[in-house]
């Protein structure tokens, strides 16, 4: 058998200086692995089994197939595989292939997801510790938990919850990986960590024969009523649509095609259907008592719906929010009672919202970044400064700007959208629409925090559509407005609060943080957006600025979003709560630095005082809903203070 050699950063520096590879992967560990290497190494292309095809590259590199790296190999030319979440999945297909570890392919495991270290060996130990079962009668049912195969304090939060469960029904815990990953890539390391705090299975999402044929019959019959993204967005199975689920996992990770059926978008439903064949009769045939999801959304999705049709209580643990999921689960639920919420409010309560809005709203609009994500602020637009170079063509004609969002992002965050709930489809209706207009200049101005996948999906855009012209990356809303912007297009974007402050009308294509108000336009079908484009000329401009400080005083200052504070309930630490995106923002990675930082810090008082407070925060779960309006305790008189100090 071929032997698997697993190198870090360092060793990965140290072996092939001054030589040619191949990496394998073009996501974040691709990512990681050329960062590295780039100086010293050079690396000829890279290797994906899914993106690969014409015009396709990664920082300039060509995105090959498995099948053309043969065809063009060398000696001494190895693979490095770089890709974590099918990192082993690779090596047994490579092995396939004739190709020897440690001679023709090596893995990239800076993470030591594969290399256990001394921390790693530590925490294991420790979660044994705690995690023990008193009792050696045989349990019965089973809770569901997701296994994250990465060094993370994700794995505190399922242990805790899981192990709430598992006492609270006499339950075994089992553990299942999720986006599609195969049960032949999850790692030793991480799979003792689960172990330590009884996981008693990782479920092997391999189909039977019996299986396999029905998917294949699913399958076929889908494939052939497919036509139009609306018919993806309304696939059905046992009753349950979805359609929404799919697209948002496609988006999530996959490079869409422009057409919709061609080899890759065959392979994926294939994949897809298969999932939720496996799902289907896994959660129908086993007692599952409880199930608990990471955010509820995407891949998640297969999963949550046919447990909640079954009638199994769903939550989701490992977002940034924890919640009690529903059928097509998505975060924002809220927005649509925000105008309600705001009526609830006092009037010295909406008297200094509306203050403190206009004021943070200014301070936003010149590049403050204080109710930005963490991981946009570095990249926040409104921080950039005027170039003295002009943007736009200097001309009479109608100025549009499309928004793209970032695709690994949830495309459904706040509902169903016009574009059957897919901005990839959002955006090539935009690309027919440019045609259609002559008298319109079109623009796009990329999502300063876009991924290189990001990219790829926007360069197919344009390459299809070339009346659309791209914006340079870097560059001031406010010179834009100058310069002639006049419409900016987003399917449910932060624009909507911070253009219109601008004097830029935002047009919508769903549902959206701001559908409840009136400072922004708010189409509902996709004949009513169209005749807003073609008559943007006819359109009385909204310029209702006294809602646009309702909605942000509410959204930043009075709601409530962390119902549940859990990043205080599990963790002192303000570290261990924050997921990559954060850490990078502020120069960190994930890494087994959180089991010691979580080690450190624990004792069996907080022990004892977080598995006493999850009974109420689970009931809690259960007890929220979208239209109240759950306030932050704040005093307006402190703040009030404060701001005249």
């Amino acid at each position: 058998m071929s032997e698997k050699v697993f190198l870090d950063g360092s060793a990965c520096k140290k072996m092939f200086r001054e030589k040619k590879i191949f990496i394998f992967g073009t996501g974040v560990e691709a990512d990681y692995a050329r960062k590295e290497l780039s100086e010293s190494t050079d690396i000829l292309a890279y290797i994906d089994n899914k993106r690969h095809g014409s015009n396709r590259a990664f920082y300039g590199k060509e995105i090959i197939s498995v099948e053309q790296y043969m065809e063009r190999r060398q000696a001494d030319q190895p693979i490095l595989v770089a890709a974590y979440k099918f990192g082993l999945e690779i090596c047994d297909q490579l092995n396939e292939l004739g190709l020897i570890g440690g001679t023709d392919y090596f893995v990239w495991d800076e993470a030591h997801i594969f290399l256990e270290d001394e921390t790693t060996k530590d925490y294991i130990e420790f979660m044994k510790r705690i995690w023990h079962h008193s009792d050696q009668e045989e349990r019965e049912g089973i809770v569901l938990v997701p296994f994250y195969n990465r060094h993370d304090a994700w794995s505190v939060r399922c242990a805790y919850c899981g192990n709430f469960f598992a006492d609270k029904f006499h339950a075994n815990i089992y553990a299942y990986l999720g986006f599609g990953v195969g049960y032949s890539n999850a790692a030793d390391a991480c799979k003792k960590i689960y172990q330590a705090f009884n996981v008693e299975v990782l479920i092997d999402s391999t189909l039977n024969k019996t299986q396999q044929d029905e998917a294949d019959r699913l399958f076929d019959s889908i494939w052939k009523q497919l036509s139009t993204w609306e018919d993806w967005n309304n696939i059905t199975l046992y009753g349950i649509r979805f359609g929404t689920t799919i697209i948002r996992h496609l988006l999530r990770v996959y490079i869409p095609s422009f057409d919709i059926k061609d080899s890759q978008m065959y392979s994926f439903l294939k994949q897809e259907i298969n999932t939720i064949v496996f799902w289907y009769h896994y959660i129908f045939n086993n007692d599952i008592k409880v199930v608990l999801l990471v955010d509820g959304v995407n891949w998640d999705g297969y999963i949550r719906d046919i447990a909640i049709t079954k009638g199994i209580p769903v939550y989701i643990i490992l977002s940034d929010i924890m919640a009690r999921a529903t059928l097509g689960y998505y975060q924002g639920t809220p927005y649509p009672y925000f105008k309600d919420m705001w009526k609830q409010l006092s009037q010295e309560e909406q008297r200094y919202g509306v203050q403190w809005a206009k004021k943070h709203i200014e301070t936003r609009l010149r590049g403050g970044t204080e109710e930005v994500f963490s991981w946009d602020r570095n990249n926040f637009a409104f921080a950039e400064t005027k170039s003295s170079r002009r943007i736009l063509e200097e001309n009479n004609k109608i100025k549009i700007m499309i928004c793209p969002h970032i695709f690994e992002e949830d495309c459904l965050y706040c509902g169903e959208q016009i574009f059957d709930n897919n901005y990839f489809a959002w955006l090539c209706h935009l690309g027919e629409l440019s045609e259609k207009t002559p008298n319109y200049d079109w623009y796009l101005k990329i999502h300063p925090s876009s991924s290189k996948r990001d990219l790829v999906i926007i360069d197919m855009i344009l390459q299809r559509y070339p009346n659309i012209k791209k914006i340079p990356l870097h560059v001031s809303p406010m010179q834009l407005q100058e310069e002639g912007i006049e419409y900016a297009l987003t399917v449910y974007g932060s624009i909507g609060h911070e253009y219109p402050a601008i004097g830029i009308q935002v047009i919508n294509a769903g549902l959206n943080p701001h559908s409840a108000f009136d400072f922004t336009w708010n189409p509902t079908t996709k004949e009513e957006y169209d005749n807003l484009i073609f008559h943007l000329g006819d359109l009385e401009k909204k310029q209702d600025m006294e809602e646009l400080y309702q909605f942000y005083s509410l959204e930043h200052l009075f709601y409530k979003w962390n119902y549940i504070p859990w990043k205080e309930i599990f963790f002192e630490n303000p570290l261990l709560g924050m997921e990559r995106a954060e850490l990078e923002a502020i120069g960190k990675a994930l890494g087994t630095w959180k089991y010691k930082a979580f080690m450190d810090e624990w004792t069996e008082e907080k022990h004892e005082k977080i598995m006493s407070q999850l009974e109420d925060v689970f009931r809690k779960l259960d007890e929220w809903r979208p239209d109240i309006l759950y306030k932050k305790n704040i005093s307006i008189e402190k703040l009030s203070e404060g701001d005249n100090s």
